[in-house]
């Protein structure tokens, strides 16, 4: 659907969800992610076989790494250095973005084709009061900026890689962005809606579940932990997760097959043997945690899609 819409390629996090996009017949494929196992390397190398690839560097540590395995198979993989843009995670800071992308080129076997970034919704919790909008600006043009830094050190940098749903809209207005990644935007979840970056009305991924029992103000489901993630709010006091049918009741206990709501006003009629739609925090976690997914329109099932790549 997307790739009708105009998408060139995807993002993936991992080679066994590279696997599944390859034999899909997926042209462009992105590893957004630092590999350090030489089995996975090997993999993604022939992966290359039939598909382009890129995959994520860091260090020279890591680009050694995907350097042996490139040579070995007498190849050339192109690399796309990542920029820690604040969050703490993977990424070379941007101070050290030249000297890495220096030991990272002089490897054999690797191109050094673009930069990338992901900030998200992580630290914009403490983003000081600015807008999405200007935060997701601003990753673009961090990256825009280092970007223009090592083509004056003499690199042919020709992606320039920002994204995540929250960042990915304002980030691509951004001039020098050459593509953006976001992925929670599919479905939506109840913390995308929190980072207003999706408005509710927009979700469509949905876990079915059923009230088992009920308290004066409460329900509980059985929909827990393994069927809804444990992944925390992204807004503090909003729980797990809430009902579709009525957002002011809250998952605010789970369990592994538990789920506890505090009921809204509109839902303290619920029954035991009700069913209800419960919009999870977070639409990754929960949908790896599932084997099939059911699509409706207006109410119909339309079709069963196998989930793929679950690990």
């Amino acid at each position: 659907m997307q790739l009708g819409l105009g998408a060139t390629g995807i993002t993936v996090a991992t080679v066994a969800e590279a696997r599944e996009f390859a034999a899909a017949g997926i042209a462009d494929i992105f590893v957004a992610y630092e590999l350090a196992d030489p089995a996975q390397i090997a993999e993604l190398l022939r992966l290359g076989d039939r598909t382009r690839v890129s995959v994520a560097v860091d260090s020279v540590a890591g680009g050694r790494l995907l350097s042996d395995g490139a040579r070995e198979r007498g190849v050339e993989l192109p690399v796309v250095l990542e920029i820690d843009l604040g969050i703490g995670r993977t990424g070379a800071p941007p101070e050290a973005a030249i000297e890495t992308a220096r030991d990272v080129a002089s490897l054999p076997g690797l191109v050094l084709v673009g930069v990338f970034g992901f900030r998200g919704p992580y630290s914009y919790a403490r983003r000081d009061g600015k807008s999405l909008d200007s935060w997701g600006r601003e990753e673009g043009e961090a990256l825009v900026s280092c970007a223009q830094r090592l083509r004056e050190a003499g690199y042919r940098i020709a992606r320039v890689s920002a994204g995540s749903t929250p960042t990915a809209l304002p980030a691509s207005t951004v001039t020098g962005i050459t593509e953006v990644r976001p992925g929670q935007y599919v479905f939506g979840c109840a913390n995308v809606f929190a980072q207003g970056a999706m408005r509710p009305d927009q979700a469509a991924f949905f876990v079915r579940a059923t009230v088992i029992s009920r308290s004066e103000t409460g329900a509980v489901v059985d929909a827990g932990s393994k069927a809804l993630s444990s992944d925390e709010a992204w807004r503090p006091g909003d729980g797990f997760g809430y009902l579709a049918e009525d957002p002011s009741s809250h998952l605010m206990g789970l369990w592994e097959e538990h789920g506890v709501i505090e009921l809204g006003p509109d839902s303290l009629r619920l029954r035991v043997g009700d069913r209800v739609s419960i919009v999870p925090n977070h639409v990754c976690s929960t949908l790896n945690l599932h084997q099939r997914l059911m699509a409706l329109r207006a109410g119909r099932v339309e079709a069963l899609w196998t989930v793929r790549a679950r690990h």
